[in-house]
């Protein structure tokens, strides 16, 4: 279906920018799970709009609301349902819209595939607003994972043709940076630049980077459900993003056999391999080095400079300035939906082993027994 996606562990969305709510459901959590709803909140609050001069205005406090699924606040084995109430939606800066697609956006072909009975108001579910349900039912698998010592790193690594080569040394160390680039110096240069780009009514893009560190060897598949495949599938669906690599990626298409072949040693009673080309993956399936990607996010398409259109009646040409509150560098608030999705995948993963060992190690230490 289109609003569901996973193997073992469900994840189905559902709402619209401007509807009454937006929510998810996570359906496949055994029983007696600590949910941490503190925890749920502060990975909403770095998504969550209005934050600072670089992000978009539109104010929602994101209060998530669990309806199912937790007893106690643990699992209880059923489906863990949450919702977010919209309270700052502005429906009629989209009036403009509705016979005129914006370029860029799934405008026309929301109206090629739905016509006139569309959800168009704030771009209805094709819109970013859908992403927080992702954050606040993927930070419980986060939560999972790092209480098992598996943790998704993930910052800022380019904006323009600005780039850092420093890493975040941990989940939460991009979000002390505005701009989310774990590095002063570019930090200070990309936000000057965004902000003369938002003078000008014009956007950015950037490349999101991610780190998955004490991940189990052996987990992924071949083929159609490799590690690659569940992640390109579920981080495409996050709108904005239009590429994804792993490890050196593009890159490796440059170099030589003898330079990303990742030698292998053992050490300390493990495999390990003295580079990581190849992201920690092989064949699909995991093998014990850091998972490493890079996301590539384009520029917000709602700008504030005229753009041309056609309208969807009459065919006619016509100009089309956007409204609506927008941000002028969407990969900013991107970077904890694609931290999360990445989350939730692994778990997926992981769920779906086989491997009973390394399930019931992980869900054993996230128990109502073991909190």
């Amino acid at each position: 279906m289109a609003f569901t996606l996973g193997s073992r562990l469900k994840l189905t969305l559902f709402g619209a920018s401007h509807g009454e709510l937006v929510g998810a459901i996570l359906d496949g959590l055994p029983s007696g799970i600590l949910i941490d709803k503190e925890n749920m909140q502060k990975w909403l609050d770095l998504r969550r709009p209005a934050q600072s001069d670089i992000t978009t205005q539109r104010k929602e406090q994101d209060l998530p609301e669990i309806v199912s699924g937790i007893v106690n606040g643990h699992t209880d084995g059923g489906p863990v349902t949450v919702i977010i109430r919209n309270t700052d939606a502005i429906s009629n800066h989209y009036s403009d819209i509705k016979d005129n697609p914006r370029p860029g956006h799934a405008d026309l072909t929301s109206f090629l595939k739905y016509g006139e009975y569309r959800n168009y108001a704030g771009g209805g579910f094709f819109s970013g607003r859908m992403t927080a349900p992702i954050v606040a039912t993927g930070s419980i698998c986060t939560d999972i994972l790092s209480r098992n010592g598996i943790l998704v790193n993930a910052w800022i690594s380019s904006i323009g043709n600005i780039r850092t080569d420093k890493t975040s040394g941990s989940i939460f160390e991009a979000y002390g940076f505005k701009t989310r680039m774990p590095d002063n110096e570019a930090d200070s240069k990309a936000h000057s630049y965004i902000r003369n780009l938002q003078s000008d009514g014009d956007s950015v893009g950037g490349i999101i980077s991610v780190s998955v560190d004490k991940i189990p060897p052996g987990i992924g598949e071949p083929f159609f459900d490799s590690i690659e495949s569940v992640f390109s599938h579920a981080i495409f669906s996050i709108p904005a993003v239009k590429g994804i690599e792993f490890g050196d990626g593009f890159a490796m298409s440059t170099m030589k056999g003898s330079e990303v072949q990742d030698r292998i040693q053992f050490r300390n009673n493990t495999f390990i391999t003295t580079s990581n080309h190849n992201g920690g993956i092989l064949g699909g399936i995991s093998n014990g080095m850091p998972i490493t990607l890079r996301v590539a996010v384009k520029p917000t398409s709602s700008i504030r400079k005229e753009v041309e259109t056609v309208d969807l009646h009459t065919h006619e040409p016509v100009t089309l300035k956007i409204r609506g509150r927008h941000d002028p560098c969407i990969a900013i608030r991107a970077l904890p939906v694609v931290q999360t999705m990445v989350s939730y995948c692994l778990l997926d993963i992981i769920m779906s082993s086989g491997n009973p060992v390394l399930i019931s190690r992980i869900f054993n230490g996230n128990s109502k027994d073991a909190s």
